[in-house]
């Protein structure tokens, strides 16, 4: 499991932001943005175009849900980034307590921790072999940790460092002209860890203005009984209800189904797979094609 304070603490209040909100679906917010949690984690690599999430308790939205309908990369950030490397002059660098950044003007920050949980020593024999009474978690080790963290002395956690320019982040409103950027967690300063997918562009309808925004439940999945119990809403105008979700027995069944999606931009695989990505782009991670 990664552990990180600010994590931590956002899910805290998504807790009690749940607990503010009415469990009634309802239709008002519907299309506004939302910034998924799973964004708030240092070393989530970003969404596959073809794949769909839906966040059913985001504490962003008045519905409730936060929608990610074939959505590549991280909202926060539109141009994605490179990988760690400092072998090849990339500008993207791995740091730690012995090894400094190359540039004065940037600073080696702490990015991520891991810290697998535990209640005894027998969970940790794979990793450290040392379950820490107090904060319940394996303490680590020097050839515990994984290529691109330490295991800091003081806490006893691995950690991993990214070289940062303090201010030096992406946003969801971020210009050509900060491609360079890091990609960071939304409202701070600290950097992602891992390389991320730039976004498609706008004319796939899977930017994150198309495809990533508050949704709600409007209908089942095609083939299944209509659910009497269940208050679904009416998509309000420019919007259509459309499936998202197949029900195949694996999920809730009252997250699969229908949901409110703005109209026009109902997933196309063909489409998708041709979009332009003008930021970072691997033919190995991520869909569509390098902008020219």
């Amino acid at each position: 499991m990664i552990r990180s304070s600010l994590f931590a603490a956002l899910g805290v209040l998504s807790i009690i932001g749940m607990g503010a909100l009415p469990l009634a679906c309802q239709s008002g917010g519907v299309g506004d943005p939302c910034i998924p949690e799973d964004e708030y984690n240092p070393q989530f690599a970003g969404y596959k175009v073809t794949e769909e999430n839906i966040e059913s308790r985001s504490f962003q939205c008045q519905t409730r849900i936060c929608l990610v309908n074939h959505f590549q990369g991280r909202v926060s950030c539109p141009y994605g980034q490179p990988p760690l490397d400092r072998a090849d002059g990339r500008k993207r660098e791995a740091c730690g307590p012995k090894l400094p950044c190359a540039s004065k003007d940037d600073k080696c920050v702490e990015a991520a921790t891991l810290a697998p949980d535990c209640t005894s020593n027998d969970e940790c024999k794979t990793f450290g072999g040392v379950c820490n009474k107090e904060g319940k978690f394996c303490e680590c080790t020097s050839a515990s940790c994984p290529d691109g963290f330490f295991c800091d002395a003081s806490s006893k956690q691995c950690k991993s460092y990214v070289c940062h320019k303090a201010g030096n982040c992406q946003t969801g409103d971020s210009k050509d002209g900060d491609k360079d950027k890091d990609c960071c967690i939304p409202g701070t300063d600290t950097p992602v860890v891992d390389s991320v997918c730039g976004q498609c562009d706008a004319k796939s309808n899977r930017a994150a203005a198309d495809s990533v925004y508050c949704s709600c439940r409007c209908g089942v999945a095609d083939g299944q009984p209509e659910d009497p119990n269940f208050n679904f809403c009416e998509c309000p105008t420019g919007f259509e209800c459309k499936e998202i979700r197949k029900n195949v027995g694996i999920s809730d069944p009252q997250i699969t189904g229908k949901y409110c999606i703005k109209q026009n931009t109902a997933y196309d695989s063909v489409k998708s797979t041709q979009c332009q990505v003008s930021g970072y782009y691997s033919s190995d991670q991520c869909k569509g094609l390098k902008a020219q």
